[in-house]
């Protein structure tokens, strides 16, 4: 069995939003639900930056990942022609300045 160690703190919210969690939890289950709650923002709070942090990530090194992306290309080409894919013409991968493919 593990136990957490537990802080009290003090905290103020507006009145409106104390009435609302005192009409919908019941007085003995507001800390967990609080707490339940904070977790899930944290969470969405922390997914947000490292997608953030990603997106930053994949812009500095676009360039870089184009001419690798290049440089493999008559490798790729060799290796579709040995498992029998048809050739299909293709650009350059190039990136055009500032600008990230549409999210599907």
């Amino acid at each position: 069995m593990s136990f957490t160690v537990v802080k009290r703190i003090g905290i103020s919210i507006p009145h409106s939003i104390l009435k609302e969690l005192q009409n919908l939890v019941p007085e003995r289950k507001r800390s967990e639900y609080i707490v339940r709650a904070l977790q899930e923002r944290l969470e969405e709070e922390k997914k947000k930056r490292l997608r953030e942090e990603m997106v930053k990530g994949y812009k500095a090194n676009a360039d870089i990942d184009a001419a690798i992306a290049e440089e493999w290309r008559p490798l790729e080409e060799d290796a579709g022609k040995f498992i029998g894919v048809k050739e299909t013409k293709t650009k350059p991968y190039r990136r055009r300045s500032g600008v990230l493919p549409k999210k599907r």
